[in-house]
């Protein structure tokens, strides 16, 4: 299984989760964009290289929605360009809340380690139990300081 998060960027402290969804571990990031990708309007997004879409022009003016992906080097390239290089250390900066959202979930909840679920059912109840947990924790933490 996969879990998704959009959040909302907070300087100084771990990211507001806006949408938090769950799919199979097969699930492609940019097909589960896609389906969700209607709903946001009016902002930035900074993702990893599966939210790039061929139609990001046409989404930014439909939905004011702009999508940002580091850079990757082409094949063959040896170094990027200066402009490319910047723009990949901002997205990268961006999300690093967001990664660290994530290895914060794991360390208080241990939701990585399903190993003795066997069954669809015992799954989701593991993985939204411990996300449950999780947001009950982060929301008593933001209360309590």
């Amino acid at each position: 299984m996969r879990v998704h998060i959009i959040r909302r960027r907070q300087p100084g402290s771990l990211p507001v989760p806006e949408y938090i969804g769950v799919t199979g571990a097969s699930d492609h990031d940019g097909k589960i964009f896609d389906q969700i990708r209607l709903q946001l309007h009016h902002n930035e997004l900074y993702g990893h290289k599966a939210y790039q879409r061929p139609d990001a022009e046409e989404v930014r003016q439909a939905q004011n929605l702009t999508v940002l992906t580091p850079v990757k080097k082409q094949k063959g390239q040896h170094h990027l360009e200066l402009q490319d290089q910047w723009l990949s250390t901002v997205v990268s900066r961006v999300r690093q809340p967001i990664e660290a959202l994530f290895a914060w979930i794991e360390e208080k909840t241990g939701i990585e380690c399903a190993s003795k679920v066997r069954s669809y059912k015992g799954l989701m109840v593991h993985v939204f139990g411990k996300l449950a947990a999780a947001l009950f924790f982060w929301n008593f933490l933001r209360v309590s300081s």
